[in-house]
């Protein structure tokens, strides 16, 4: 199933789009609810937890998932909820209708660690809260316009976890010893 966005100029047509949001915070469902109406969206599902989000997966018409990495699954404390886990379940089961949609991973302490696991899962990128409108409707723009290959193994299926070098076009290439190639980002491209 591929994600088919309509362009005009610079901006992705998003009215088409069903979103899903599951996120345990209120303030954070409705922040990205507001964002995505803003953007141009016409329906966008909520849930606060990962039993809502998989029966909405497949009972509305979803096609881009923003899931937190603390959604809480049923019966589990929050300490030990794991959006991760929800994502990398939804990819490795072949028989799931949303298995190829973009999805987008937020928290709220990017470990390195935790970029890694959300990485491995399958997320098309990694967003740190709170995420600035610019920033959320840039992976969105970037993940209509630059869509990367699915890769699949028995562990993995996802995004091509690689960036191309043809994605920096103009853009100058950071090495080491380079000014601000230490400088952290705000979010974590996956």
């Amino acid at each position: 199933m591929s994600m088919a966005l309509k362009f005009v100029e610079d901006s992705v047509n998003l009215s088409e789009i069903g979103f899903l949001v599951a996120d345990p915070s209120d303030l954070y469902r409705e922040l990205f609810r507001r964002l995505l109406f803003g953007f141009g969206a016409k329906a966008v599902h909520e849930a606060s937890e990962a039993q809502t989000a998989a029966r909405l997966l497949t009972d509305r018409d979803v096609d881009f998932l923003i899931v937190a990495a603390d959604l809480p699954a049923p019966g589990r404390e929050r300490q030990q909820a794991n959006g991760i886990e929800f994502v990398r379940a939804i990819r490795l089961d072949t028989r799931h209708i949303r298995r190829s949609i973009p999805m987008v991973i937020t928290m709220g302490t990017a470990r390195r660690i935790s970029v890694h696991e959300a990485r491995d899962c399958g997320a098309n990128f990694v967003l740190s809260k709170p995420v600035a409108p610019v920033v959320l409707y840039d992976r969105i723009n970037w993940i209509a316009r630059r869509p990367r290959p699915f890769w699949e193994s028995p562990t993995y299926y996802g995004p091509d976890r690689r960036f191309r070098e043809d994605e920096h076009e103009g853009v100058p290439k950071r090495r080491q010893g380079d000014a601000g190639a230490d400088a952290t980002l705000e979010d974590a491209d996956v």
